[in-house]
């Protein structure tokens, strides 16, 4: 039987504030027993005028990049015998993150959010809108 998957969203531009994430999935993990996947979504914009503009060595160093980045970042926390993988996704993240969870038959998205502001009344948040959206839980973190 294979184990429960957590997939924990971080945003490689947020890490201060996503290191709570990182916390709780791993907490998760250990009273669930279940396996943890660091994930960030690099956001494209499929229908963007300057999508066509930006080189295809560019999108890879990108990606490159990001998949070291997020290693790193993953590599700075204590995982005890929790096992933890990385991926690297690309796509508007919302939507990304919960087709990957369909896809791993997770358990739970761990996402954190910041305090919102007026303009989350109008355009929601990446974590609203997976914990709408999402067929399975999704625990939603604060910032420390």
């Amino acid at each position: 039987m294979p184990k429960t998957k957590i997939i924990a969203a971080v945003d490689l531009h947020h890490r201060d504030w996503d290191s709570c994430v990182v916390k709780e999935a791993i907490m998760l993990a250990q009273s669930h027993d279940a396996e943890v996947e660091l994930v960030f979504v690099i956001p494209d914009q499929q229908n963007s005028y300057v999508q066509e503009y930006i080189p295809a060595d560019m999108r890879d160093r990108v990606e490159i990049d990001a998949r070291r980045d997020l290693e790193a970042y993953g590599a700075q926390f204590d995982w005890g015998d929790i096992d933890h993988s990385t991926e690297i996704l690309r796509g508007v993240v919302y939507e990304t993150l919960i087709e990957h969870a369909d896809e791993q038959s997770a358990r739970f998205i761990v996402i954190g959010a910041n305090k919102p502001s007026v303009k989350d009344l109008f355009i929601g948040p990446n974590a609203a809108r997976v914990a709408r959206y999402a067929s399975c839980c999704v625990l939603v973190v604060r910032p420390e």
